[in-house]
């Protein structure tokens, strides 16, 4: 138990630096793909609120051609024309 092997140290300062340097590789890594990542979310936002734009148009449209066919229905129902109304002369 009195002797020490070196061993152990000099295995702990190898790790350590390729640790380091895995720490810088990965770190560097990390940044670019949050860089990228950051010019990815932005161009997914401008799309996303251009298809809700498109959308929302497309609704609109659909809605007022149901509104417009729902019109022109009740008002034949409702309120024929006035050549088909019987009149009691």
């Amino acid at each position: 138990m009195s002797t020490l092997s070196i061993h152990p140290i000099e295995y702990l300062r190898v790790h350590v630096h390729y640790e380091g340097a895995w720490t810088r590789v990965l770190g560097s890594l990390v940044k670019r793909v949050f860089e990228s990542s950051e010019q990815a979310a932005t161009i997914a936002v401008v799309l996303l609120t251009v298809g809700l734009v498109i959308f929302s148009c497309m609704k609109i449209v659909q809605f007022a051609s149901i509104a417009a066919s729902y019109d022109a229905a009740i008002s034949e129902v409702v309120f024929p024309p006035l050549e088909t109304i019987p009149t009691a002369l």
